[in-house]
């Protein structure tokens, strides 16, 4: 009767410690980058930019944005902005349109690109409310991708979740 007594206990025991392991993995915070907000994993942090930026080091997914005029939001479409993402270094670029959990108009595109520690994959989200517009860049080095450190779902569900914040009110 004991040693099913000590197996029940380990049992519970394991139970309870990998639950508060696996929602510590997924506690999000609130993250501000120029004029977005994100919903991120609580061990991403502010990078020094410009542009402004969130990092996370156990990834190395990065996520930079910048603020645009508002015509952007028509501009940034079609082929034109694909050949603009062409002479820019970028390869492979692709609208992802539908991949994102987004009720509001935006653009997606994915594609590849050079970046200081090599090959990375690159997410591009632009965007727009409350009279603003950007555009956020998220990337991975393609070596986190295969070793399954950082994952095209976990970019997208951080995506997913920007909005832009309203401008600071001016002072008379």
């Amino acid at each position: 009767m004991l040693p099913a007594l000590w197996r029940m206990v380990a049992v519970v025991a394991l139970v309870v410690l990998s639950t508060a392991t696996a929602s510590s993995a997924f506690a999000t915070k609130k993250a501000v980058a120029g004029a977005v907000t994100f919903d991120v994993p609580d061990d991403f942090t502010a990078a020094a930019g410009p542009p402004a930026s969130l990092h996370e080091d156990a990834t190395g997914i990065t996520i930079e944005v910048s603020e645009l005029p508002l015509q952007a939001l028509h501009e940034f479409k079609g082929a034109a902005f694909l050949e603009f993402l062409a002479s820019r270094g970028y390869t492979n670029a692709a609208y992802a349109g539908g991949a994102l959990k987004r009720t509001d108009a935006y653009t997606y595109v994915l594609a590849d690109a050079k970046g200081k520690q090599g090959p990375e994959s690159r997410f591009l989200l632009v965007l727009g409310g409350s009279g603003r517009a950007a555009i956020v860049t998220a990337y991975a080095p393609k070596s986190q991708i295969d070793a399954g450190r950082a994952s095209r779902g976990a970019i997208e569900t951080v995506l997913s979740s920007a909005s832009i914040v309203p401008a600071p009110a001016t002072k008379p």
